[in-house]
């Protein structure tokens, strides 16, 4: 189950979809780090920390220097991305460099069950997977918002293999994220719940989509991961004023399944728009 504290949007839409891009964009060279720390403080906000696991000794296993330096701020977090990764293998049929890990409720993140890294994303809905040289290490930089202008970032170390995350191409993504729409709709008529009534849908459904959308992504992102992303804002957009409606919450279990197509699509259009770097 999600965290009690974690919002409807927060599992249907997190900044870290277009942080992760970004990451990886500047990973591959493709940007300088002065652009992504304006992308991570336009996305995000604008003022970070980095923290440790609590529980890990040393959560980087001596990369970063002497034993019990810990770094504090969004730079060190993109020195921490960048030195676990190095020796990491790059190509088509290795996991990407970065990742995004989403959870909801009945959808466990792609992490070691179990694991501190699993439970944060679990709580807070989501984080950014770093690859590291062992394929059985997974990092995971998890934010939290602790006030309107500071986001708090915990680096956990990972080990073992986590759940297995589906294996999709964009266009797969797609006709399950229209399917699930289908047959969301399909329930809900079946149901004989009234009809959704709120004050200019079509108004809401699109300021919601462009509140998801913001603020933008890299350039040069592919126009399927563009697209499919842009697809899922709007039924994320739907799914929250349907539950914002006269049905209310009486719904989300026929749209539980469609929740889970949004944040697959999500996922899967990251890691589609970070292996079409390699192209």
């Amino acid at each position: 189950m999600t965290h009690p504290g974690t919002s409807l949007r927060e599992q249907l839409w997190s900044p870290v979809q277009n942080s992760t891009l970004w990451l990886g964009w500047w990973l591959h060279g493709l940007l300088s780090t002065d652009d992504l720390i304006d992308a991570f403080q336009d996305v995000q906000g604008p003022a970070h920390v980095l923290r440790t696991d609590p529980a890990a000794d040393d959560p980087f296993d001596g990369r970063l220097g002497q034993a019990g330096s810990r770094p504090t701020g969004l730079v060190d977090l993109f020195h921490a991305v960048r030195e676990v990764t190095r020796d990491a293998p790059v190509g088509l049929a290795e996991r990407p460099l970065v990742g995004l890990a989403l959870a909801g409720a009945g959808d466990p993140p792609p992490l070691p069950a179990g694991s501190n890294g699993a439970v944060a994303v679990t709580e807070t809905g989501a984080g950014i997977t770093v690859a590291d040289a062992d394929p059985d290490v997974t990092h995971v930089a998890v934010p939290r918002v602790l006030d309107r202008s500071l986001v708090e970032w915990t680096w956990y170390r990972c080990e073992g293999r986590g759940v297995p995350a589906p294996v999709l191409g964009p266009g797969d993504a797609d006709r399950m994220l229209r399917d699930a729409t289908d047959r969301a709709a399909g329930l809900v008529a079946a149901s004989g719940t009234p009809p959704v009534r709120h004050t200019a849908p079509r108004l809401a459904v699109g300021a919601l989509s462009d509140a998801f959308g913001l603020p933008g992504l890299p350039p040069g992102v592919s126009t399927r991961a563009a697209k499919l992303m842009a697809r899922a804002d709007v039924v994320a957009s739907i799914i929250e004023v349907t539950r914002s409606s006269n049905a209310g919450a009486g719904l989300d279990p026929l749209l539980l399944p469609l929740s889970r197509a949004v944040r697959t699509a999500r996922t899967t259009a990251v890691d589609h728009a970070m292996r079409e770097l390699l192209r």
